[in-house]
């Protein structure tokens, strides 16, 4: 198989994940969310085919901690590395390094995530792009894809800052290297992502993520978990990128 996805993820324990939800969460509900984006990631991914993925955990110790379904379907790793940047650049290396020629690194807080979006990213990577980024609403990205084990597009960044995709696509261009861009999506990570989270569910059918909406209805109430309305607007990509593929 010449395609990878490789989904980062932390140990879903309360007080190490996803804390700037505390609050309007406490440490035991931010943790039981993240899990059921996990878990939900995990199997919208288990629905590619021909596609070797990998499960990059955090921290090295909890490796084995995720072993039944949906998880069974992953290869599990430890991740490694000082910061985000340094962890998903051993992650590509790893995958490159087991034949792959194509790879996508997700990670496990974006409800809107689809198994078609990541067979988009790959048909990108197919069809020329060097690399392909899914525009988060935070200026980062929620995917990257890579025809390449590049270092340099990991390296040298101020990661979980508002100029993460601008600076990454300043990099693209450096390098010379042809990129386009995935429609946007949102990562949760704050209070208010919990309120987009829950316009988005209620504006979108799919991604299922059962347990994810499930966690919405349980949070909000009763109907509010569901799929109605129009789908919420989202911001596009960096200023200067309005071509599909920027160099």
């Amino acid at each position: 198989m010449e395609e990878a996805v490789i989904l980062m993820a932390k140990a879903p324990v309360a007080g190490r994940v996803k804390t700037r939800l505390c609050p309007p969460l406490d440490p035991r509900e931010s943790a039981r969310l993240y899990a059921c984006m996990l878990g939900d990631a995990a199997a919208e991914l288990s629905s590619l085919s021909c596609v070797r993925r990998y499960l990059f955990l955090d921290p090295p110790s909890a490796v084995d901690s995720l072993r039944g379904p949906p998880f069974s379907a992953f290869e599990p790793f430890p991740q490694r590395g000082r910061n985000l940047g340094d962890r998903m650049r051993d992650g590509a290396a790893t995958a490159f390094r087991r034949g792959a020629r194509r790879v996508v690194i997700v990670g496990a807080d974006c409800p809107s995530l689809s198994a078609g979006t990541v067979r988009r990213a790959f048909r990108e990577l197919f069809t020329g792009a060097s690399v392909v980024f899914g525009p988060s609403a935070d200026g980062g990205y929620y995917l990257i894809g890579l025809s390449s084990p590049d270092e340099r597009l990991f390296r040298g960044f101020r990661w979980s800052t508002a100029e993460v995709l601008r600076d990454a696509a300043a990099r693209c261009r450096l390098l010379s290297a042809p990129f386009s861009f995935l429609p946007p999506g949102r990562d949760v990570d704050t209070g208010e992502d919990i309120f987009a989270l829950r316009e988005w569910a209620r504006g979108h059918a799919r991604p299922a993520c059962p347990r994810t909406r499930g966690w919405i209805t349980g949070f909000f109430g009763p109907g509010d978990g569901g799929s109605h309305g129009s789908p919420e607007r989202t911001p596009g990509p960096p200023r200067g990128s309005r071509s599909r593929r920027g160099g």
